[in-house]
């Protein structure tokens, strides 16, 4: 086999020119971009912009925010307001495939996005932002709590003795980031088809909003407001040296790995101990007698053993300890980096992808160079008539199960491909089966505009099935056990010798390599591994827990850049590749600046719960209660005229306290401040609220659930929630997508594929099997039995 040539297999994106004006808001973007190995250069103002204001900061006033987000980026200073420097601006771009902007850059009318595309057709303008550039909604006040409370983040997450809490870290920003490169590729990949350039529009709430466990179909189906109940069905336990995460059983088989890593108790015997999920009363019983089991041992014992059980455990670690991880380092999941003028040392984030085998990743920090690179211009692009769904003729085969590589898979279908997901009733995928039956609103959304093939992977007739279709195949998606994929003859040396232009994408919890490679969970376990259930909580000493399967969707629509990545490598050298990620890194991406901090300085990353250092007041406040369940308003006062602001909307609601017209004044009465706010906004509709300061430029939002997203501008301006009648299942109401473009069409939106649905038209029109093939492979178990009415088509 040919030797792998590292620098093609890294650089996945190694001709791609990327021009970066995001300023303060959505960097993470272009460093994804680099990591993959595109050229970006960044455009910042004389002072350095509102991204070197952002903390976290190292010892000496670095923002390690900024410097998180901009490894691997040349920065060049222009003044946009000259003449001569927006002529260096336009011959970056003249030479560029793609642009990123945010909210920056306001009121010079040559930088908008439709004005950039206006000058340079050729160009992909992605511009992400909290709320968008359409719906009612464009424009608002927003900071990190108030999108993370408007995306359903916050509502569902905590402990009910005390208020939601939100993430640490900028999550939404950066999911909306990831979401804006899956968003550019898509671009560049129709561009690169003829397409032509095309503005991007891309709201980070929405993004974040996809990422909430599939809130949104479930409750059309529940009815649901999915309140905060603590770790919920991912309970955490004290052991000696601090907690360990268990996830509980999601099949029988798993119950019965549980009962006996417990001893199996003689008195847990019986026929109420047979059902296959067990009934509630022997499941609470189960967890009433889980923390002795814990209490006398180490978090490592616990997962060792565990392990070894077939029970899903995972040390909670601490910011700290993820730095010096045994798994962690064998990955080289960090680079030793010098931070700020002092050149102390610091671990930043390396990327998170690798390429047939290598890490793709930056190697160094932001470069200053003296003058902006010349780049040769591209040519402009013919008119066209706009063109259709980006990803048409692209063909997905995807063998996986849950959420990962699924959500990928959904991700790519929508905007065109053709994805044909693999299970069979011998080997379903357990998310299809969790409410009971084949259907469920959380599979839908999922599995939507799919193909269904209902192959028995478990079978060498089934195996043989699906190699034969590897010719035809652009990409694989799988994101089963390490291991897994290699045992049901589906692994990359097959692969390739069957389609040497193949990308396959693979997602594990702990990646591919590592001492920790061959251990299992789901995404609540990379939480733990990652170091953010330790940090999402109130405080340091606040009980922690919250109940969210994070980062499976993250994970997803990482895969989906994985593969978009790879198909732009294969147009380049005529090659597929092998694009893995590890799930727990996603985690560790998105506190990159928080765990370069305690790099820094030991004990610098600390749970802050929904407070501010530099501002107040800034948090929850729980207002008049909504139809019996609780209803909270996010507010954040970022400036003394905001604070005035408030006051005026207040009406003499709030005491106009001397003291508190400036903001060191309200951070050093921050107790009394927060009361105040407090009990102004107990007694008033929180929606109320929310209008009016926003009217007066206040950031504030909702903390919504989704009986309230539903009807929300922000959401329903945007088109967001789509209803759709799923066979099996009925009326349900699924998430719309985070972004739109002007030359790309609306995404598709088709229900999921019952098990085996489409088998017949894929053996027949795909493999040219004919009836004879297909019932000699029924009967030899490789296909599953064909249903009497499935689809005979392909998808509509």
């Amino acid at each position: 086999m040919a030797p792998i040539d590292e620098e093609r297999s890294t650089a996945l994106l190694g001709d791609l020119r990327v021009v970066d004006l995001t300023d303060g808001y959505g960097a993470m973007a272009g460093r994804l971009l680099a990591d993959l190995g595109a050229e970006v250069v960044r455009i910042e103002p004389p002072d350095g912009g509102a991204g070197r204001r952002r903390g976290p900061r190292a010892p000496g006033g670095t923002s390690l925010h900024h410097t998180v987000r901009n490894a691997g980026k040349a920065i060049v200073r222009l003044d946009l307001w000259l003449d001569a420097d927006r002529a260096v601006l336009d011959g970056l771009l003249a030479g560029a495939e793609v642009a990123l902007v945010a909210d920056g850059w306001a009121g010079i009318d040559e930088l908008t996005p439709v004005a950039l595309s206006d000058r340079h057709p050729h160009l992909v303008v992605v511009a992400v932002t909290p709320f968008g550039l359409e719906g009612e909604a464009r424009g608002w006040s927003s900071t990190e709590l108030v999108a993370q409370s408007l995306a359903g983040v916050v509502y569902r997450s905590g402990v009910p003795e005390l208020p939601p809490v939100s993430a640490p870290g900028s999550y939404c920003e950066d999911v909306g980031a990831v979401v804006a490169v899956l968003a550019a590729l898509l671009g560049v990949h129709q561009a690169a088809d003829g397409g032509g350039g095309q503005v991007i529009d891309v709201s980070s709430v929405l993004a974040l909003a996809q990422c909430t466990d599939m809130a949104l179909p479930l409750w059309s189906l529940l009815g649901s407001d999915q309140v905060r109940t603590g770790a919920g069905l991912y309970p955490l336990f004290e052991c000696t040296d601090g907690l360990a995460r268990l996830v509980l059983p999601m099949t029988p088989g798993d119950w019965r790995s549980l009962i006996a890593w417990m001893g199996s108790p003689p008195e847990w015997t019986g026929p109420e101990w047979e059902k296959p999920m067990l009934g509630e009363a022997e499941r609470n019983e189960i967890l009433s007698r889980l923390p002795e089991r814990f209490a006398t041992r180490t978090r490592e014992e616990a997962t060792v053993e565990g392990e070894a059980a077939g029970v899903r455990i995972t040390p909670v670690l601490t910011p700290g300890e993820v730095l010096v991880n045994a798994h962690v380092r064998e990955r080289a999941t960090f680079l030793e980096l010098p931070i700020g003028p002092q050149g102390a040392l610091g671990r930043v984030a390396a990327g998170l992808f690798s390429a047939d085998g290598t890490r793709c990743s930056v190697r160094a920090l932001a470069t200053d160079p003296a003058e902006a690179p010349s780049w040769p211009a591209r040519p402009a692009p013919e008119p066209r008539p706009a063109a259709g769904l980006p990803l048409e003729g692209v063909r997905v085969l995807e063998v996986g199960t849950g959420v990962a590589a699924p959500e990928a898979g959904r991700l790519l279908a929508e905007w065109g491909a053709e994805v044909i997901k693999v299970e069979s009733r011998r080997r379903p995928d357990f998310q299809r089966m969790v409410l009971g039956s084949e259907m469920n609103p959380a599979f839908a959304t999922v599995a939507r505009c799919k193909l269904g093939l209902g192959a028995d992977l478990a079978t060498e007739a089934g195996r043989q099935l699906v190699r034969d279709l590897l010719p035809s195949v652009d990409v694989v998606l799988e994101n089963n056990a390490t291991g897994v994929i290699d045992r049901l003859g589906l692994g990359w040396d097959v692969l390739r010798a069957a389609n040497p232009g193949i990308v396959l994408v693979s997602t594990q919890l702990y990646g591919d390599r590592g001492s920790w490679a061959s251990r299992k969970g789901y995404g609540p376990s990379a939480r733990a591994a990652g170091g953010l259930t330790w940090l999402w909580a109130h405080g340091p000493d606040a009980p922690r827990g919250v109940q969210t399967i994070h980062p499976d969707h993250l994970a997803g629509r990482l895969c989906a850049v994985g593969a978009l990545a790879g198909l732009r490598q294969r147009r380049r050298s005529g090659l597929g590749c092998r694009v893995d990620l590890a799930q727990f890194e996603a985690v560790i991406a998105l506190l990159g600046d928080l765990l370069l901090a305690e790099s820094l300085v030991p004990g610098a990353a600390v749970p802050t719960g929904n407070r501010s250092d530099e501002h107040a007041p800034w948090g929850l406040f729980r207002c008049a209660d909504d139809g019996g369940g609780e209803s909270w308003l996010s507010l954040c006062v970022t400036s003394d005229e905001a604070w005035q602001a408030l006051l005026d909307v207040a009406a003499g609601g709030l005491d106009d306290d001397p003291a508190w017209r400036a903001e060191a004044g309200r951070l050093a009465d921050v107790e009394r401040l927060d009361a105040a706010v407090a009990a102004w906004a107990r007694t008033s509709p929180a929606a109320e609220l929310e209008a009016a300061l926003q009217a007066a430029g206040v950031a504030a939002g909702v903390v919504l659930h989704p009986r309230v997203q539903v009807e929300h501008p922000a959401f329903v301006g945007r088109g967001y929630p789509i209803a759709l009648d799923q066979p099996g299942c009925g009326p349900v109401v699924l998430e719309g997508t985070a972004f739109t473009g002007s030359r790309m069409g609306r995404p598709r939106c088709g229900h999921a594929p019952g098990l085996g649905e489409h088998t017949e038209w894929v053996c027949r029109e795909l493999l040219g099997l004919d009836e004879a093939d297909l019932r000699r492979l029924v009967e030899i178990g490789a296909l599953d039995p064909l249903p009497e009415q499935g689809s005979r088509g392909a998808l509509r």
